[in-house]
Formats: C-alpha cells, sequence, structure tokens
C-alpha cells in the first residue's frame, strides 16, 4: 500500500467532490470546495493519493491568524487505511513550530479519538453551527 500526499488545485476538484458526501448534497459545500480548491482566502488544498487513486482531502484556513485545519475528508471506501492520519501529518510537518487549530462536531468520535492520539488539547465548544452536534475545538501546541 503506497499513500502520498501532494498539494492539491482546481483540476483536483471533481475527485475532491466525489469523496465528499455532503458536497453531493449541500450547494454550499459545494461551493466552499471549489472556492477553496482555487485558492481563494489563502486556502491551501491537499491531496491524499492511496496506491496513486484519490483517497482524501484536507483544506487549510486561518483563524485568529493562526493555521486551521477548515476540514479533512476520506472518501468512504479508503475509511481506517491512515488516509486522515497521513493527511494531518503532512499539515503538522508545514506548519510545526505554530499553534495549529481544528474542529469537529461531537458526533464524529473518529476524528475527535485521532487527535486526541496526537496529543491536542481541548480548546472550546461552539454550539448551534449543527443543530444537536456541537463543534469541538482543538489546539496543538507548537512545542509537540
Amino acid at each position: 500500500m503506497s499513500l502520498t500526499v501532494r498539494l492539491a488545485g482546481p483540476a483536483d476538484l471533481p475527485a475532491a467532490l466525489a469523496m465528499d458526501e455532503v458536497a453531493a448534497r449541500d450547494a454550499h459545500r459545494h461551493d466552499w470546495l471549489t472556492r477553496a480548491f482555487a485558492g481563494e482566502k489563502g486556502r491551501v488544498a491537499r491531496l491524499a493519493l492511496l496506491d496513486g487513486e484519490p483517497a482524501g482531502f484536507a483544506v487549510m484556513g486561518e483563524f485568529f491568524s493562526n493555521p486551521f485545519l477548515d476540514l479533512i475528508v476520506t472518501a468512504p471506501a479508503a475509511r481506517r487505511r491512515g488516509v486522515a492520519a497521513a493527511l494531518l501529518t503532512e499539515i503538522e510537518r508545514v506548519h510545526a513550530g505554530q499553534k495549529l487549530f481544528v474542529s469537529t462536531n461531537v458526533s464524529n468520535t473518529i476524528m475527535q479519538g485521532l487527535l486526541s492520539c496526537r496529543g491536542y488539547l481541548p480548546s472550546g465548544q461552539v454550539d448551534n453551527l449543527d443543530p444537536g452536534d456541537p463543534e469541538l475545538f482543538f489546539v496543538r501546541p507548537p512545542a509537540l
């Protein structure tokens, strides 16, 4: 099994849209991804390839002048194969020495577990973004 991560751009958008179950049914998400993969507002997208095939992607943005993982998605067929961990490893490498923020829903216990194993610390909660599913924020201190 070969797993690589590279920068992504507008040409990779169709692969990202095919992986993202939310973008298939949510026009706002589809439009946001289109803009993110074009680099709008300084966003940077990365694509994970599993044996040469698109298997996941991540979009980085900014949160109070700190790097923020806006979104990380693993293709359904590639889940539990290290795709999200590989994307996160590359993002952590690029942002070494900086506070790195990420958020996830209370319902996303898999992501919470990944963040906990990697030393991320709880940083707060925002209610009312997704009804009945608060958003939890985490930070990776620069010393890690």
